[in-house]
């Protein structure tokens, strides 16, 4: 079996296992292999090169981190805190908006959910969960938005200690009110 712990001396991370990267590693092993390319901010928002979507990145604390080839993931020191806005295909494979949604906590232990329910995100059907759990020996907070549109699966997910996680929710919040599906030409 594959540890799942990350020990980070770098003055970026937490000298301590730092759960919130370890699940950032989690989702990357679901999701692709993480990218090293540079990330395209321009005017405080991010649009991946397929361009099928634009997001807000908040400023003050939080570093970006390219996830896959195309996404973001935003770290936040201070508050322990990570933001991740992922893309995936779902082409042909009839998931439905909470299959996708479960996909996000696989791995995570003693879940209890606070919240879950239907929403809508840019006209498109989405599902909010928030959610305690245990990961690496460690308690997070977790908010999530999985939103499917056409054949593409968008996920935003903010996550935390639970003591820290109203810390810099407010950003999380922004992000989601700044997400925009493109038009993209058939």
């Amino acid at each position: 079996m594959i540890s799942t712990k990350l020990n980070y001396t770098s003055g970026i991370f937490p000298m301590k296992t730092c759960p919130a990267l370890t699940w950032l590693c989690v989702l990357a092993v679901l999701y692709g292999v993480i990218g090293c390319a540079p990330l395209d901010i321009n005017n405080g928002a991010f649009s991946p090169s397929h361009q099928r979507y634009t997001v807000s990145v908040p400023g003050k604390g939080w570093e970006p981190m390219r996830i896959d080839k195309e996404d973001i993931a935003l770290w936040h020191k201070q508050c322990h805190a990570m933001i991740a806005v992922i893309s995936s295909g779902a082409e042909g494979k009839g998931l439905s908006v909470e299959i996708v949604n479960s996909h996000l906590f696989i791995g995570m232990k003693d879940k209890r959910i606070i919240t879950k329910e239907r929403v809508a995100i840019c006209d498109q059907d989405a599902l909010h969960t928030m959610l305690e759990c245990v990961m690496d020996d460690r308690q997070l907070k977790v908010e999530s938005y999985s939103i499917k549109a056409g054949d593409t699966v968008y996920d935003l997910v903010y996550w935390a200690p639970p003591d820290l996680f109203d810390c810099v929710r407010g950003d999380f919040e922004e992000v989601v009110k700044s997400f925009r599906l493109a038009v993209v030409a058939p």
